[in-house]
């Protein structure tokens, strides 16, 4: 298998764990000092963790679908969409039970065959807008 086809299938066992809320099997992974940067924030595992579960009780169905995967060198770089049905208050705002859709890319950084750290973009602003806490 190439270097390139084996990350993007290690990327796509991560979402699939972060998909169904396993997220004790992402530290097999990821390296030891795995950093997530998210809009500028450096998280640690554990960190990126507490996050992901945050966003698992908002939106208890939520789940990333890999739109696009493009490998090169040691990165991947994924363009993702995410859904979820609004079940539970996120920022204080009264629960919808909408379909919450927000888009996203994600850089992904190998090393020795885990990913090392990420780098995550996605409006914030427009997961706010549409559970109800940001209005126009």
């Amino acid at each position: 298998m190439t270097t390139s086809k084996a990350h993007k299938t290690l990327v796509r066992r991560y979402l699939d764990a972060y998909n169904r809320g396993a997220l004790d099997e992402i530290d097999e992974l990821v390296t030891s000092d795995y950093v997530h940067r998210n809009n500028g924030a450096a998280l640690t595992l554990a960190q990126f963790k507490r996050g992901a579960a945050w966003v698992r009780q908002g939106l208890p169905d939520f789940a990333l679908e890999a739109a696009d995967l493009i490998a090169e060198g040691d990165r991947v770089a994924a363009r993702w969409i995410g859904r979820g049905t609004h079940g539970a208050s996120m920022f204080g705002e009264p629960v919808t039970g909408k379909t919450v859709t927000v888009f996203g890319t994600t850089v992904y950084r190998f090393e020795g065959g885990r990913i090392a750290e990420d780098w995550e973009a996605m409006d914030e602003a427009e997961l706010r807008r549409q559970v109800g806490s940001l209005t126009d």
